[in-house]
């Protein structure tokens, strides 16, 4: 009787164990195909238009348009307000983060103590990674340098969504 309790329990901790398996490598192969952004899936440069005719490659402005301030505008948040507006004159820089020390509190445990810094020069706005555990995004993309910000860019910090704006 001893012998087939026993027996029993290795068939159900054997299952058990397969199951645990197959929803960690399931779980694993979700992550990786949500990782890949849309960007890396679009070609670029874009390909030629086919009908023979020049085309013109039309470069977006760097900086704010005459007397506009760059601003980053709260999506979503689980720690601020959605609508609350940070503005960067020229110069200016903030540092957002977990501590209460930051420019930008955000009270998230996806959010590292020291997580990005935002800097507005003369003519852009930067976002740059300080080397936080789950890292920065640009428009879905992780980003290991410091990267430029153009208007309408979504910047997500653990789980704060920005929206890049002129005002």
């Amino acid at each position: 009787m001893l012998q087939i309790v026993l027996l029993v329990g290795k068939f159900v901790f054997l299952i058990i164990l397969y199951l645990f398996i197959y929803r960690v490598v399931r779980s694993t192969t979700r992550e990786l195909r949500l990782a890949a952004p849309e960007a890396a899936k679009r070609q670029w440069p874009p390909p030629a238009e086919t009908s023979g005719a020049a085309s013109a490659v039309v470069v977006p402005p760097l900086g704010p348009p005459a007397g506009g301030t760059w601003t980053l505008v709260v999506q979503k948040s689980p720690s601020l307000a959605v609508g609350e507006t940070y503005a960067f004159p020229p110069g200016a820089h903030a540092l957002a983060g977990r501590s209460s020390e930051m420019d930008i509190h955000l009270d998230d445990t996806f959010v590292s103590s020291k997580h990005a810094l935002f800097e507005a020069g003369a003519a852009e706005l930067q976002v740059e990674d300080l080397r936080s555990t789950n890292g920065t995004q640009v428009n879905g993309s992780d980003i290991s340098e410091p990267t430029v910000l153009q208007a309408g860019d979504r910047v997500e910090v653990g789980d704060t969504v920005f929206q890049v704006e002129v005002r």
